[in-house]
């Protein structure tokens, strides 16, 4: 924000919530919207928001340099950076020989007890889930939580409680977004990171991007459309890698320590396939259990 006012002399006003409570605030203010620009944590959410007729379309060559998976097919929005959905364990209580390379080990007993993962006030939770809906189906992914469940999987607030959870040695295991690992060493804590599901036919890792979009009725839409274009810049894209350790989305950008989009196998999940099925996802998982 400081270096898109200094360059256009734009200034900005954040503000900042979880990606849902922002969304339905949106909702609220259609009729006479408070904000020009929405930034949320995952697609399925701005998909639906499309679906309602809350985003207004936009497209640049900017937006377009951005893959199309990571981009509106309808043009509200477009991925500004990538967040990959990563194994975090702790290297004092996993030997190097145990270190599971795949989100479907961990429902193995060796686990019980040892794992962590926010709920879904962290919407890129309930994108992880809808996404196993999405590729195994509903039976398959019901088996795999119960199974995760049998090994007393601990829902906590939010990723940074898994992280720092990890770290400390409270959990052997946990899954959360891949900035987390950059965070948890730069805190000097003895974590290790694993990428899950990149062999062949796998069901590959889920990246979750930080999708922007203008707000439809926003007072100050040629603004907000500058953000967009700036923030999809090398320089703005270089900040985000640097300073926060999200994965780039548009070509020729250095990831800087995240490891580069084109060297992850992703889960080829679609954002409309997100938006369809997550509320189904939420109940099934709050069927399951409440804290979800």
């Amino acid at each position: 924000m400081d270096a898109f006012t200094q360059q256009t002399g734009i200034q900005v006003d954040l503000k900042v919530g979880k990606t849902s409570g922002l969304a339905n605030e949106i909702r609220m203010e259609k009729a006479r919207p408070l904000g020009d620009l929405y930034i949320s944590t995952e697609s399925g959410i701005v998909e639906i928001l499309t679906k309602d007729g809350l985003l207004d379309p936009y497209q640049s060559a900017a937006t377009k340099a951005v893959p199309a998976d990571f981009r509106s097919v309808a043009g509200t929005w477009t991925g500004i950076s990538g967040r990959a959905r990563i194994i975090l364990y702790n290297t004092n209580l996993v030997p190097e020989k145990d270190v599971p390379t795949s989100i479907f080990d961990l429902t193995n007993p060796k686990w019980k007890g040892k794992l962590a993962i926010a709920g879904t006030r962290e919407r890129t939770t309930l994108a992880w889930a809808t996404a196993l809906v999405a590729l195994k189906g509903e039976a398959f992914t019901r088996d795999y939580l119960k199974g995760l469940h049998a090994n007393d999987l601990k829902i906590l607030t939010d990723n940074t409680e898994v992280w720092q959870g990890v770290g400390r040695g409270e959990f052997a295991i946990g899954l959360t977004n891949s900035p987390n690992y950059y965070l948890a060493r730069q805190n000097n804590l003895p974590v290790g990171v694993v990428y899950p599901d990149q062999d062949k036919g796998a069901f590959g890792t889920p990246i979750n991007p930080n999708a922007v979009a203008v707000i439809k009725g926003a007072a100050n839409p040629e603004a907000a459309r500058k953000f967009i274009d700036f923030v999809l810049s090398p320089a703005a894209q270089r900040i985000l890698a640097t300073q926060d350790y999200e994965i780039p989305l548009v070509a020729g950008v250095n990831s800087s320590a995240a490891l580069p989009l084109q060297s992850i196998k992703r889960t080829a999940v679609k954002a409309q396939q997100l938006a369809d099925l997550e509320e189904a996802t939420l109940t099934l998982l709050t069927s399951l259990n409440p804290n979800w």
